[in-house]
């Protein structure tokens, strides 16, 4: 009897373990981002659907692919390529820290000094709260989610 109660209590364990219920299901989102018509490189692109949220880092061609996919139906994208501040801790693969990019960039005395990090992309593009970028992601994902960005 006490065997059977621990083996229904861990079975009860075990139906919460099941990775497939980890989130929302997506569908797999590519393509490329280019300012004035020359390839972006280095810049995050991030897909914003509700609760959940997925982003990437263009390569040298402004190529991206979603490690996580989007959910399809109607995503807000907004893409930030911030500079390197002097001083700041880059990783092996030359890359900053986002954490750390993130916290500069809400420190205004960061934001307003020369070692701040700077946002390279027009607002309209960079910034979650004010970006013109939105994208309704197909049922059967996309491979062409590309961004032509104009600076002016």
């Amino acid at each position: 009897m006490r065997f059977n109660v621990i083996l229904i209590l861990l079975a009860l364990l075990c139906a919460g373990c099941d990775s497939s219920s980890t989130g929302p299901a997506t569908v797999s989102v590519q393509g490329t981002v280019t300012l004035d018509g020359a390839p972006v490189e280095g810049a995050n692109v991030y897909f914003i659907n509700g609760q959940f949220s997925s982003s990437a880092k263009t390569d040298a061609s402004g190529a991206y692919v979603l490690s996580e996919g989007a959910i399809a139906g109607p995503n807000t994208v907004y893409i930030s390529k911030l500079s390197i501040p002097e001083g700041a801790m880059v990783g092996a693969d030359g890359a900053i820290d986002e954490g750390q990019m993130m916290a500069m960039a809400g420190d205004p005395a960061l934001a307003n000094s020369k070692s701040g990090p700077k946002e390279l992309l027009p607002a309209r593009y960079s910034d979650p709260g004010k970006t013109e970028l939105n994208l309704s992601v197909p049922e059967e994902g996309s491979e062409a989610a590309n961004f032509e960005l104009v600076s002016k």
